[in-house]
């Protein structure tokens, strides 16, 4: 975007704002009492400060908004600021889907208001739709930035199944290690490694992987960064994802980029732009055999898991940041 515009970037959330940023502290009226009384005594006061950041730009494009920005939503409905394009992309659309009452007739509002919303994959364009028929929807699927220069050397001697996720519910760690278990007993040498950010499910996890009898097979790495996750994967005899749900999988493309055959779930955004059995295989999700049954095809047929793979990786080259601004400059009509 840099390359053709001035793109002004505010933080509403986290504790300090990073470089060059501008900081502006939003309550969200969906927290603490604290936070809905800030909410509705800086309403207006937030109003004014949002019409004095915005003035003179050509759309204005929330990310992972919730109701904190709804002042700026009352400006554009007063034709008060310039077009607003919601762009939503997983954990934004669950917290409206949680909530209720008032909640969440504010949210279908906010989405009716926007003058486009994007969801990174039609499953969650779908359940947008689902809070807002009314809402005005187009999918933009992400990108993806990478690989860079990959070490030839293995992080690990042996062989090994990875999966990279959050340590949260929905990515199915349970279910993987179930399956891995059923995997492991037919194949000794074979380990599971997991890299995620840490979350809430990640004490669950240890405790489920020393019940099964896996603790000398599975290997927890938390909080990894991102330019070392590649070797990783890469290395890797088969990258698993066992999520219930997955807004659009950019996991997923980031193994096809790399080249390593996939064994991932039905679920969300990821059908959308793996082809079962031509670039991977799916299952469906909550389907311990099923999965270690797909990691077992891989494994035994090796050369058909590479074949996919590679018709895979022509498939995943195409998702560049490139192609996504292009559609969000078509579909704003942006010069």
């Amino acid at each position: 975007m840099a390359d053709r515009y001035e793109p002004q970037i505010v933080v509403t959330g986290w504790a300090s704002p990073p470089a060059n940023q501008t900081w502006f502290r939003l309550p969200n009226p969906q927290f603490s009492a604290k936070s809905r009384a800030g909410f509705l005594l800086y309403f207006f006061p937030n109003m004014f400060r949002w019409r004095g950041l915005v003035r003179g730009a050509a759309a204005v494009n929330p990310h992972f908004a919730g109701l904190e920005i709804l002042p700026l939503v009352l400006l554009r409905k007063l034709r008060f600021s310039p077009r607003l394009v919601i762009s939503v992309h997983g954990a934004d659309v669950t917290e409206a889907e949680r909530s209720t009452g008032i909640a969440r007739s504010l949210y279908a509002w906010m989405y009716a208001q926007a003058d486009l919303v994007i969801a990174c994959s039609d499953a969650l364009a779908n359940k947008v739709k689902q809070i807002c028929p009314k809402a005005k929807l187009a999918t933009v699927w992400n990108g993806v930035s990478g690989p860079p220069a990959i070490s030839e050397e293995r992080p690990m001697a042996s062989p090994y199944l990875i999966s990279v996720a959050a340590f949260v519910r929905k990515k199915g760690h349970d279910v993987l290690l179930n399956a891995f278990r059923q995997v492991a007993s037919r194949l000794p040498d074979l380990s599971l490694v997991l890299l995620g950010g840490d979350g809430p499910e990640r004490e669950h996890v240890t405790s489920l992987i020393a019940l099964l009898g896996l603790g000398n097979r599975v290997r927890i790495q938390v909080n990894v960064p991102h330019d070392q996750i590649w070797n990783w994967v890469q290395h890797a005899e088969c990258f698993v994802l066992a999520s219930r749900d997955e807004p659009f999988g950019i996991a997923v493309l980031e193994a096809g980029m790399v080249r390593t055959p996939i064994v991932a779930t039905r679920v969300g955004g990821i059908p959308e732009f793996l082809v079962d059995r031509l670039h991977g295989l799916l299952c469906e999700p909550e389907k311990p055999e099923a999965l270690a049954n797909s990691i077992l095809q891989v494994l035994d047929h090796s050369d058909e898991a590479r074949t996919r793979a590679a018709a895979f990786y022509q498939q995943a080259v195409g998702f560049t940041w490139t192609a996504a601004f292009g559609k969000y400059q078509t579909l704003l009509r942006l010069n």
